[in-house]
C-alpha cells in the first residue's frame, strides 16, 4: 500500500521529466537545423550594383522603418498583467492557507495527500484482494478446485525475505597480521615522539 500511496507522485515526476527532456530535445534539433540551414545555404546570385541616378549619383539605401514602441508597450503590458494575475492568485492562496488554524491546515494537508493518492491505494487494495494462488498450485499438481486468496497478512508471510542468523565466528583462514591494539599503540608512539622532537626542539640536533 505504501508503494500505491506514493505511486502518483512517481508518475508526475517521470511526467515532469519527460516533458523536460522533451522540450530540450525539441530545442537541440531545431538549433541544429537552423545551423546546418545556415552552413548550407550559398548566394545564387551576385549582390547588384547600386542603380545610379538621372545625374550619375548612386542611389541612395533603403531606410530602415521606425521603433514601434507601441507594439513593445503592448507586449510588456500583456506580460506584466499576467505576473500580476499569477501573483495574486499566490497571494491570495497563502492569505487563505495562513487564516487556517493548524489542525484546519493539517486536514486540508491530509485532504490532498488523499485526493491524489486515495484512488491509486484504492485500485492496489482491489487488485490485491483479487490475488489467487490456487492457479499456481494446480501448476504445481496440488489440484487445488477451489479459490485460495491471499489476504494481506498472508501475502506478507509469502514475501518475507529470510534472514540468517547473527553469529560471530572466527576466520581459520584470516590473514595473520599485526593486531589493530598493536597498530593504534605504533601510531601513538609515533604521534607522541614527534610531538617531543618539535616541542623540545629536538630537530636542530638530529640535522
Amino acid at each position: 500500500m505504501a508503494q500505491a500511496f506514493w505511486s502518483p507522485y512517481r508518475r508526475m515526476s517521470v511526467a515532469v521529466e519527460n516533458l523536460i527532456n522533451k522540450s530540450a530535445a525539441e530545442k537541440d534539433a531545431k538549433m541544429m537545423a537552423d545551423a546546418t540551414a545556415k552552413i548550407n545555404a550559398t548566394p545564387t546570385t551576385l549582390p547588384a550594383a547600386p542603380a545610379a541616378g538621372a545625374e550619375g549619383e548612386a542611389a541612395k539605401p533603403v531606410a530602415t522603418p521606425p521603433f514601434d514602441i507601441a507594439k513593445f508597450a503592448g507586449i510588456f503590458a500583456a506580460i506584466g498583467m499576467a505576473l500580476g494575475m499569477i501573483g495574486t492568485a499566490l497571494a491570495s492562496l497563502a492569505e487563505g492557507i495562513f487564516a487556517l488554524e493548524w489542525w484546519q491546515l493539517l486536514l486540508s494537508f491530509m485532504g490532498i495527500l488523499m485526493i491524489v493518492s486515495g484512488p491509486s491505494m484504492v485500485l492496489a487494495w482491489l487488485k490485491l484482494r483479487r490475488r489467487n494462488i490456487a492457479p499456481l498450485l494446480n501448476a504445481n499438481g496440488w489440484a487445488v478446485n477451489a479459490a485460495a486468496k491471499i489476504s494481506i497478512p498472508f501475502g506478507e508471510t509469502l514475501t518475507d525475505v529470510a534472514r540468517y542468523p547473527k553469529l560471530r565466528l572466527k576466520d581459520p583462514y584470516a590473514k595473520s597480521g599485526m593486531p589493530a591494539w598493536l597498530k593504534v599503540l605504533i601510531t601513538l608512539l609515533v604521534l607522541a615522539a614527534a610531538g617531543a622532537v618539535w616541542y623540545f626542539q629536538l630537530y636542530q640536533y638530529i640535522f
